[in-house]
């Protein structure tokens, strides 16, 4: 176990089929844009071909039916004691690329290789870097012959990138019991960067606010109320009112948090395409972004609950500052219309305390020869506070640049690759 180290033409091999294929694992069904997850795992399938076929890996492939091209893989190799070891949550989908409309210096949809080992594309962090890196440490335990103490059990799941949708991703993997295995066992959620360890995750929840005013003629603004200027007092008043109700805690330093909870609008919608005239109706959505010291549902119920007043005092024709006119002269009013879609995603706060950070750490010591540097960020993950809750050791780490996450010119070194490969060989020999 402690001769191995990442295969890099494998390695390379299987990254550049899964980016080519990214064109059709592109996830934002709003935009028409449906990926088909089962293209990548059949890259992961065939590279494992011959070890599945002898038995040494076990393989499911899930999805409901009707499903079956968005599948996630299970991957198992059995351990020689007692226990379980999870690499859960790498995924296939990968967040939309516009190569001229964001100003990609290079094709986002193949692989390249720049000076210094520098590999660019669309998913090389966010997350088909780590499904390579993945399968092929996968390989050369078969390879080898050699099993960990712990039975593995590898995760890589679809629709990771979208809402949570039934019969699909981590979700429907659990439902089919996949994950019981991993009750109380140390669990390595490998879908971050900047290795960290990253100690705590943010809570989301999508929401919508539909505004209507009264349309009319530009030059008689008298006569109308303007759904676009409310809607956008209304979602400003939201933020003002949320930063200053849920402000950063003790917690959030204590866990290195990035940034604290955060709402605000993201997307704008009308109908409305000439200038001279005041749009009637407008749809503003946007997502919460919270801290795992709060509680969501709560919060959820009292940003609810801000919103239904502000609309009741619109009704009241009260006076609030920085809004522009919400009553025509004729006595129509604006009216607001909110709600959250979904149920959301809870955040998490993991043990510091814990075996399976303190394993994490002196790994990423070994390999890299530096102190590990912890930090935590509300971007969200589906499923980890339920694994918690569970009894898993859930920790979370991840490999190649923090900072080109869901960003144009997507890049992280091969160096970070061979160092996350070396990394999950030390936890399998440590755990």
């Amino acid at each position: 176990m402690h001769t191995l180290s990442l295969r890099e033409d494998r390695f390379l091999e299987v990254l550049r089929r899964l980016i080519a294929l990214t064109p059709r694992l592109q996830n934002n069904p709003g935009a028409g844009l449906v990926p088909e997850e089962r293209l990548a795992a059949q890259v992961v399938l065939e590279t494992l071909a011959p070890h599945i076929q002898s038995g040494f890996i076990q393989a499911e492939s899930l999805a409901a039916p009707g499903k079956e091209s968005r599948p996630s893989l299970v991957l198992t190799v059995k351990g020689t004691g007692e226990g379980a070891l999870g690499f859960v949550g790498a995924h296939f989908d990968v967040v939309p690329a516009d190569e001229k409309g964001e100003g990609w210096e290079r094709n986002p949809f193949a692989l390249w290789e720049g000076p210094g080992g520098v590999l660019y594309g669309r998913g090389v962090t966010d997350c088909l870097g780590h499904v390579a890196v993945l399968t092929d440490l996968l390989a050369q335990l078969a390879e080898r012959g050699v099993r960990p103490r712990r039975t593995l059990r590898v995760v890589l799941i679809s629709n990771e990138e979208a809402s949570d949708l039934p019969g699909l991703g981590l979700g429907y993997v659990a439902e089919q019991g996949r994950l019981k295995g991993l009750v109380g066992q140390p669990v390595y959620w490998l879908d971050s960067a900047n290795f960290g360890p990253t100690l705590g995750t943010g809570g989301i929840s999508q929401w919508e606010l539909k505004v209507s005013g009264v349309g009319g003629h530009s030059g008689m603004p008298q006569n109308c109320v303007n759904a676009l200027e409310l809607a956008m007092a209304a979602s400003l008043e939201l933020a003002r009112w949320f930063h200053a109700r849920f402000p950063p805690t003790e917690d959030e330093k204590k866990y290195g948090f990035l940034s604290s909870s955060s709402l605000k609008a993201t997307v704008v919608e009308g109908s409305n395409t000439k200038e001279t005239k005041i749009p009637a109706d407008v749809t503003v959505r946007g997502d919460l972004r919270l801290t795992p010291f709060y509680d969501l549902r709560t919060v959820r119920e009292e940003v609810t609950g801000f919103m239904r007043e502000l609309d009741a005092r619109l009704e009241r024709d009260e006076v609030i500052p920085g809004f522009p006119r919400t009553r025509t002269a004729a006595g129509k009013r604006g009216s607001l219309e909110f709600r959250f879609q979904g149920g959301g995603m809870e955040g998490i706060a993991c043990r510091l305390d814990s075996p399976g950070l303190q394993a994490l750490k002196e790994a990423m010591q070994a390999v890299r020869g530096v102190a590990p540097t912890p930090f935590s960020l509300t971007g969200s993950l589906p499923l980890v506070k339920d694994l918690q809750r569970q009894g898993c050791d859930v920790q979370i780490t991840g490999f190649g640049e923090m900072a080109y996450y869901h960003a144009p010119n997507e890049q992280a070194r091969l160096e970070d690759f061979r160092q996350g490969f070396s990394i999950l060989r030390e936890l399998l020999v440590r755990l």
